[in-house]
């Protein structure tokens, strides 16, 4: 499942891929079961675009490990200048 989390959008464009190419390949194909195979993928292509948009919100959310140390550098940065300041530089 996590394969399959990770990597939906690259799944569903490979098999979309695949569908022009098997068209050509079979000519003979049922257009009837093409179509069906073209709108499960256009719904499924859907739900790997929310999946998507589900990991994006969640990053948003997330701290980044580079917020502490913009903040040490920021305290640093005052203690620098208080003390310069203090010490009459």
């Amino acid at each position: 499942m996590a394969f399959l989390r990770a990597h939906s959008v690259r799944i569903v464009a490979v098999l979309a891929a695949l569908v022009p190419l098997l068209v050509t390949h079979f000519p003979d194909i049922d257009w009837y079961g093409a179509l069906a195979l073209v709108g499960a993928l256009l719904g499924v292509g859907e739900v790997a675009q929310r999946v998507e948009d589900g990991k994006t919100r969640e990053a948003l959310h997330e701290t980044s490990p580079n917020d502490a140390l913009a903040e040490l550098h920021m305290q640093l940065a005052e203690y620098e200048t208080n003390h310069s300041q203090a010490s009459g530089r």
